[in-house]
């Protein structure tokens, strides 16, 4: 099976909400020359090796994990220390249609950052350390 079918598969197991978000975002992301594998639990996308995206099916929404700064913000991102991706640092919560054009914003944000080599995030195994003990406070 060739990956762009994996991600097909993996997008077509998604609930009846998610899957046309899903696959939406990931036209998107092909469109902007990213290549796509799937990890079991996530489609990934890269630029010639280089991670710009992790995409994640929940129940009511996509949670796409992106190559932006630390301090990116939007209506739709949020922090992805919780995913522990060293260089994704932030991720979009794609809940409705209505996320997709400022999701394409963000992806194609995201891609140039990788294409310039400008994409400078990669924490380090302490600050996840440091922030699981964060969340875990009471």
């Amino acid at each position: 099976m060739s990956t762009h079918d994996e991600a097909k598969a993996y997008i077509s197991q998604l609930n009846s909400k998610v899957r046309p978000l899903a696959q939406q975002t990931h036209k998107i992301l092909l469109a902007q020359g990213c290549t796509s594998y799937v990890k079991t639990i996530y489609v990934g996308y890269d630029i010639d090796g280089v991670m710009v995206a992790a995409m994640y099916g929940h129940a009511d929404h996509l949670e796409l994990a992106l190559a932006l700064p630390e301090d990116a913000e939007g209506d739709i991102l949020v922090d992805a220390s919780h995913l522990t991706w060293r260089t994704l640092p932030v991720a979009a919560l794609i809940k409705a249609k209505q996320d997709l054009p400022l999701c394409e914003v963000l992806v194609a944000d995201a891609c140039n950052r990788i294409r310039l080599d400008s994409h400078d995030v990669n924490r380090d195994n302490e600050f996840f350390t440091k922030s699981r003990r964060e969340r875990d406070r009471p």
